[in-house]
């Protein structure tokens, strides 16, 4: 291996701790996890471990970790709340996030053929390089310090309130919510606008939301997060009511 080779490979293998905070005993789980299909397909690469086969485990050990720390740090939750909860963190919305937020996309090889794709197909590539990471990290530290690895970089994401108002599917916890608090669905209606599409999504008539986007999807979800956080405030009114007319009744 001539200087150039090495010296090229040492600033790779420095830029992998800097990102991931330790080095790697065996080079060839984080080199498997951090070459993308499509480079392997275009280069000629040394044997590695399949990628997907990776990313499905790490998405596997995620889920663990993140459902062991949910259920330790809400004792009060229900299993749906739970489920909820550990949805909106592994899904591909908080992966991406993480993942830039580790500079993923400064160390992982990516083929020729997928770069024009990348203005679409980034977050999915970042999101799978993550849990290809994850399950490298896995298979060469051991599950204490890959948990220790998620829990630190998803810390700022344990935060119930927070979860709620990055939700992906914010019409499946509006319907969720509606028909276990007032037995109804949700009511969806679109209209087109010079400025784009405005939707108004109602349970009942006294509980309405609107939301305006360039698209109808993108209309409804913006509504349906409006309406789930006037819900939300209206339900906290309403547990803290009760409460006090509680108190009230102890006093006499």
């Amino acid at each position: 291996m001539n200087s150039a080779v090495k010296d090229s490979l040492r600033k790779e293998a420095q830029k992998i701790k800097k990102t991931v905070g330790f080095s790697f005993r065996n080079p060839k789980w984080v080199e498997s996890a951090l070459t993308h299909p499509s480079y392997r397909n275009e280069n000629r690469c040394p044997p590695l471990l399949d990628f997907d086969r990776l990313e499905f485990f790490g998405d596997s050990i995620l889920n663990y970790v993140i459902c062991r720390h949910l259920y330790r740090l809400f004792p009060a939750a229900n299993e749906g709340m739970l489920s909820r909860l550990r949805s909106i963190l592994v899904s591909r919305k908080i992966l991406f996030r993480v993942a830039q937020e580790l500079h993923l996309q400064s160390i992982v090889k990516l083929g020729k053929s997928i770069r024009p794709q990348l203005r679409f197909a980034k977050s999915k590539i970042l999101a799978d390089t993550l849990e290809s990471l994850l399950a490298a990290i896995y298979l060469d530290n051991g599950l204490p310090k890959t948990e220790k690895f998620i829990l630190q970089h998803f810390k700022s994401y344990f935060d119930a309130k927070r979860l709620f108002r990055l939700d992906p599917n914010p019409k499946s916890t509006l319907q969720e919510l509606s028909q276990k608090q007032w037995q109804k669905l949700p009511i969806y209606a679109s209209e087109l606008t010079p400025s784009g599409i405005k939707t108004t999504v109602a349970i009942g008539k006294m509980r309405t939301a609107t939301g305006f986007a360039r698209t109808r999807q993108e209309s409804e979800e913006k509504a349906a997060r409006l309406l789930l956080r006037k819900l939300r405030q209206e339900l906290v009114r309403r547990s803290n009511k009760a409460s006090s007319g509680k108190k009230l009744r102890k006093t006499f």
